[in-house]
């Protein structure tokens, strides 16, 4: 191919220059204050008073003006930037996390696009070791509730490459933002992966943008991941009064039903969630346990009412397990005094809630260091 050829099909970059036109002086004045503001704080600026534009395109000592632009609506100037990726090994695979460098006067900055689910913005001070760093996590930007989870571990593994960790709790002070940082982000993973597993089991797709910070609802969440996820009983420290039976009569149950007597009562519920705005039903086997017979009443009818009361040593609770048919919580009711002990020995929701905490600090006990 002769050298004429390869220059018509070459991809070699031409370059690209031009003019602009300014209303007056003034309007030129404040071109150069806002380029004087781009090259100190690395801000965008949006320049006025610019007339026209002229574009010209240079391939050797050749030059090919365009026609001039006039009537522009906006001109904003912005710092020049180069991408630097991160590739990153998370527990979902290979990610890449992409940053935008440029600088300043006295910074170089570190800076993801802000519509990212997790945003990261790291400040370098020239000539000396000091970090700013800052986050933002806006989970109502992903797509789906799996990409939160994703996003936010991935969040994780770039401050693990950024920043070495150690076993340590000994924290400067320059470091504890970054590890409090790890910290949150790594609490907001693992809630995230819970109301994914539950999103998962209950066949349901929950919007991220109508996940919000409802208390109601995260306490919601929690009691059904521990019923259904976990498949742990909780306790309730509740109180039955009363209950009625139509088939059983005074004749046939009497010796079964003696004032003062310690009973435990099995029987079946229903219980309704509401979660970011799904409606959520959960069939209950319910076990209750020191309760103590006051009164045995029968009716006209043949219905037997028995009043139940407990002591201040030994009060009465509920404890419960969750299911999604009644036939499993039918099942669970014919042989839930097999496993009597589990419903004795259930904890609380908040107790539970605790230990999820817990493991949670166990898991965030290092300290940070630069590379």
């Amino acid at each position: 191919m002769s050298n004429k050829l390869k220059d018509i099909f070459s991809n070699k970059m031409f370059d690209l220059g031009g003019n602009l036109h300014f209303q007056d002086s003034e309007s030129y004045k404040k071109f150069l204050e806002a380029l004087q503001i781009v090259q100190n704080e690395g801000r965008e600026v949006e320049v006025k008073g610019v007339s026209s534009l002229t574009t010209k395109v240079r391939d050797g000592e050749m030059e090919y003006p365009f026609l001039e632009q006039k009537g522009l609506t906006q001109l904003i100037i912005a710092p020049s930037t180069e991408d630097v990726p991160f590739v990153l090994n998370t527990e979902y695979g290979e990610k890449t996390v992409l940053f935008k460098r440029y600088q300043t006067t006295n910074e170089i900055i570190l800076e993801t696009d802000r519509n990212e689910v997790v945003y990261f913005k790291i400040v370098f001070i020239k000539n000396t070791s000091d970090v700013t760093f800052t986050y933002r996590t806006q989970p109502h930007l992903a797509k789906t509730v799996k990409d939160i989870v994703e996003n936010y571990n991935t969040a994780i593994a770039l401050l693990d490459t950024i920043f070495l960790y150690k076993d340590n709790q000994d924290l400067s002070d320059g470091y504890k933002p970054i590890y409090n940082t790890r910290e949150s982000i790594l609490g907001l993973e693992s809630f995230f992966k819970r109301l994914y597993l539950l999103e998962q089991e209950l066949e349901l797709s929950f919007q991220p943008m109508q996940i919000n910070d409802t208390e109601n609802d995260e306490g919601e969440l929690e009691e059904l991941y521990l019923l259904l996820i976990e498949k742990k009983v909780i306790r309730l420290n509740a109180k039955l009064n009363a209950t009625e039976s139509t088939g059983m009569t005074m004749e046939s149950g009497a010796h079964k039903l003696e004032v003062g007597s310690k009973i435990d009562l099995t029987f079946l519920g229903e219980s309704e969630y509401t979660i970011y705005g799904q409606k959520i039903s959960v069939h209950t086997a319910n076990l209750l346990s020191n309760a103590i017979i006051k009164v045995v009443k029968e009716g006209e009818d043949g219905t037997i009412k028995v009043l139940y009361g407990d002591t201040d040593n030994r009060p009465m609770y509920i404890s419960y397990t969750g299911f999604k048919t009644i036939d499993e919580a039918k099942q669970e009711i014919k042989t839930i005094m097999e496993h009597k002990e589990k419903y004795i020995e259930a904890l609380t929701l908040n107790e539970y809630m605790g230990m999820i905490s817990e493991k949670l600090k166990l898991n965030r006990s290092v300290s940070v260091s630069t590379l």
